[in-house]
């Protein structure tokens, strides 16, 4: 999605043009929701020539929804490298506190996914990859109803949660169990830019479409 649009009119010449002109510069935006965490910004600028012209600029996040007005929801698939809300996943999901050990007390809180229309890799051979927060395992869930509804005879795929393994950056919420990566079975690449936006449908705190392999979620605590 382009970060800015710009149209232009022609400079109005009538008293009446003017005095729409100055209220335009008296309320200069307007906000409108696309998705969950990301907002679209329509600044209304007028020139000092006096053209009127209107700005679409980047999303932004953590706005006082109550003081917009009507919302505009995108249903757009991701492109490679788009993530939401665009913003680092620390930001969106925060970070973790430890590395979370199958000796910890808090390994004892992380819930095990037995979902039937979700496929599991497991290619440890360990469950670790079943092993997740509460939270991330009922947005996968709900992630899975989707993927049925969307494409019949796919599932829901997870290729990694929870890391007992450390085979992430230090700091990757795989290690608390509150990040999942994602494909489809049967595998699809074709598939994953409209994953990425179920996945933001199903409330997913941070999305991320990493590669042409497979999408990155998270969930904060």
């Amino acid at each position: 999605m382009s970060d800015s649009v710009t149209r232009s009119k022609s400079s109005p010449k009538t008293k009446s043009s003017s005095r729409e002109l100055e209220k335009a510069s008296e309320a200069p935006s307007q906000m409108a929701e696309i998705a969950g965490d990301q907002i679209l910004s329509v600044a209304f600028v007028v020139s000092q020539k006096g053209k009127a012209q209107m700005t679409v600029d980047s999303r932004i996040a953590d706005l006082d929804l109550a003081v917009l007005g009507p919302v505009i929801r995108s249903d757009a698939d991701f492109k490679e490298g788009e993530k939401e809300p665009n913003k680092p996943e620390q930001d969106a999901s925060g970070k973790i506190d430890k590395k979370i050990k199958r000796d910890d007390p808090e390994f004892k809180k992380l819930k095990k996914n037995m979902n039937s229309k979700i496929v599991f890799k497991d290619e440890e051979g360990t469950g670790a990859d079943r092993m997740m927060s509460k939270s991330l395992s009922d947005k996968l869930d709900d992630l899975a109803n989707l993927v049925a509804n969307e494409w019949s005879g796919t599932k829901l795929r997870v290729t990694e949660a929870w890391d007992e393994d450390n085979e992430h950056a230090g700091g990757s919420l795989h290690y608390e169990g509150r990040a999942a990566d994602l494909t489809t079975s049967p595998i699809d690449g074709g598939k994953l830019g409209r994953l990425c936006r179920l996945a933001v449908n199903a409330g997913f705190d941070w999305v991320y479409f990493e590669d042409s392999k497979h999408i990155h979620v998270s969930v904060k605590k």
